[in-house]
């Protein structure tokens, strides 16, 4: 049995993929939410932890003040090397998963063009995709709007936003149009 041919990327926006492979356009989510999110709290830990232990450890060693001092700078400053080590390891892993083909995952939605269907991740019908539209929408525990495909039978969420991985851009556009200009 051939493997699935890897889809062709259209637009990429923060862990979200729309690629097409013939007269389907895929959407996948590579999951880097989560690991976005953990980044930036390692790196303003690392900041300020690290500056402050550093700071910490050298003002100790020039004013020869008290060892309690300088025992509490040195721990300030191992948590910000250990927050600077997880750092680099998280950042490790979101570029891994940029760099595994899109057919390792499985997509959110999946719009067959030739078919005029939508189809969701476990290969359900949703939707004519005639009747589809796709939408941001706000969400209310974030300042990243979500994007939505709107139609008759329900709103589906493909991509909840987040601040620290870019958003989800202008992909209801994209969408939007790749998904209506086929005439195949």
């Amino acid at each position: 049995m051939d493997a699935p041919r890897e889809p062709v990327i259209i637009a990429e926006q923060g862990g979200l993929v729309v690629a097409e492979r013939g007269a389907e356009v895929l959407v996948f989510d590579r999951g880097n939410g989560p690991s976005e999110i953990t980044l930036f709290v390692l790196v303003v830990i690392t900041l300020v932890f690290g500056g402050f232990g550093v700071i910490s450890v050298f003002s100790d060693l020039s004013s020869g003040t008290t060892p309690l001092s300088g025992v509490i700078g040195t721990l300030i400053l191992a948590v910000g090397v250990i927050a600077a080590v997880a750092m680099y390891f998280c950042a490790k892993g979101i570029r891994s998963r940029k760099r595994r083909p899109l057919t390792a995952f499985t997509p959110v939605a999946v719009f067959d063009r030739a078919q005029r269907i939508y189809r969701d991740g476990a290969g359900e019908v949703v939707a004519p995709l005639d009747q589809v539209r796709f939408e941001r929408r706000l969400q209310l525990t974030s300042s990243s709007p979500k994007l939505v495909a709107v139609s008759p039978c329900g709103d589906r969420v493909l991509k909840r936003g987040n601040p620290f991985g870019g958003g989800i851009g202008d992909l209801d556009q994209v969408l939007n149009a790749v998904v209506h200009s086929y005439r195949g």
